[in-house]
């Protein structure tokens, strides 16, 4: 029979992050643990499913509380409850927006439409010079704008 005091293995991670982040929450809510294996699997993470991975423990006596906040989803909030409606309508300021579509599914690189003909592209890769520069690319309808 363990005693409440005696440590037993909580959860188990194959990433360092994820179980320092769930090491963190419980420490956080005043629940004593440890890791174990971590240096291990930070050294070789290929070793990660062999060796059980990254080990949480915790008390005997916190298991059910230990749980109970690892179910738990942490949802970080940007805005205040009253300003979330507001911030859900308003666009995006930083995003740039397709002025076809007006979609926000939109990427900045090199441009993908052949405006400048075969031996001006055929240049471009030869030299490793971008003869037709970067411009905005919008996966919903293709659109390609500055």
């Amino acid at each position: 029979m363990a005693s409440p005091d005696s440590v037993v293995f909580l959860e188990s991670y194959y990433e360092p992050m994820a179980a320092n982040l769930a090491r963190t929450r419980l420490e956080a809510a005043g629940i004593p643990c440890f890791l174990s294996n971590e240096n291990l699997v930070s050294l070789m993470p290929l070793y990660s499913p062999i060796t059980g991975g990254v080990r949480l423990h915790v008390r005997q006596s916190d298991v059910e509380a230990a749980l109970e906040i690892l179910r738990e989803v942490p949802v970080p909030l940007a805005t205040g409850p009253d300003e979330a409606s507001f911030a859900a309508d308003a666009p995006d300021p930083v995003a740039p927006r397709c002025p076809r579509c007006g979609s926000s599914d939109v990427a900045y690189g090199p441009a993908t439409r052949n405006t400048y003909g075969f031996w001006s592209a055929l240049l471009s890769v030869v030299l490793r010079y971008p003869v037709r520069g970067k411009r905005h690319h919008c996966f919903h309808c293709g659109n390609e704008f500055k």
